[in-house]
């Protein structure tokens, strides 16, 4: 019993190297598009509810902050908790918002998803996997 327990700690500890990293070698992307913070929030938080993850295999939170005109959209490991996907939003200004998202690179959160994210915000239109 005492090795199963060691074997499950271990495993989730491991688990928080699998989340996106903070020393900014996850996958990611910063750019900006002629789009309201809201608009681009609703975009984030469809696109992840919607393709993503809209199994029970994960779990999608989303936070809007109306007084400093932000957002973040992120994609949770239920078992671990650790942060796979996210999506961060500010408005530049009444009509521009500058978008960064990031992915864990591990397994399927990979570049594909990524694009995927990124085309869903500028297309307007859930995009779950960029073909080449």
């Amino acid at each position: 019993m005492k090795a199963w327990s060691a074997v499950l700690a271990m495993g989730l500890l491991g688990g928080c190297a699998l989340g996106i990293q903070t020393d900014g070698s996850s996958p990611n992307v910063t750019y900006t598009v002629p789009h309201t913070y809201q608009v681009v929030y609703m975009r984030a938080a469809h696109q992840a509810n919607e393709c993503q993850y809209g199994n029970s295999t994960v779990k999608v939170r989303s936070r809007i902050d109306p007084a400093m005109s932000t957002g973040v959209v992120s994609v949770i490991d239920p078992i671990t908790g650790v942060e796979m996907a996210r999506t961060s939003l500010k408005a530049v200004d009444a009509k521009h918002t500058e978008v960064v998202q990031i992915v864990s690179g591990h397994g399927s959160w990979n570049q594909d998803v990524l694009n995927a994210m990124q085309q869903s915000i500028r297309m307007d239109a859930s995009v779950c996997h960029v073909y080449k």
